[in-house]
């Protein structure tokens, strides 16, 4: 009787060891498909975060283009002419108040250098 009794108990414990390896191979699967889950969501959403990443980019490249084209259009000599009468109030000088200087005069050669 001693020797079923030895013999059940070996297999008990060889069946308690097996389910133990089952238990421990389907966690680690789950796990795995777990791991495997998280690394696809995480990739579409890095896919949306660049697509939306992509968009702004041309909209501000569309923005920085038409900056570039008031700014050429601000700095033309007739605009700048407008905006001065018009913000400043200024106005083209007389003809009496236009002093010609000398060339080779001082005031001219200071003149040139503040240029």
């Amino acid at each position: 009787m001693n020797e079923r009794v030895r013999e059940m108990r070996l297999r008990g414990a060889v069946q308690t060891r097996g389910v133990f390896r089952d238990l421990l191979i389907f966690t680690a699967l789950g796990v795995l498909a777990c791991g495997v889950a998280v690394i696809r969501v995480e990739g579409t959403r890095l896919g949306y975060e660049l697509s939306r990443l992509q968009s702004e980019q041309n909209e501000l490249l569309r923005e920085q283009q038409a900056l570039r084209i008031e700014l050429a259009t601000r700095r033309a000599p007739h605009n700048v002419e407008a905006e001065a009468r018009r913000r400043l109030g200024m106005v083209a000088p007389s003809p009496d108040r236009i002093v010609r200087l000398p060339s080779g005069s001082p005031e001219a050669l200071e003149v040139r250098a503040s240029r």
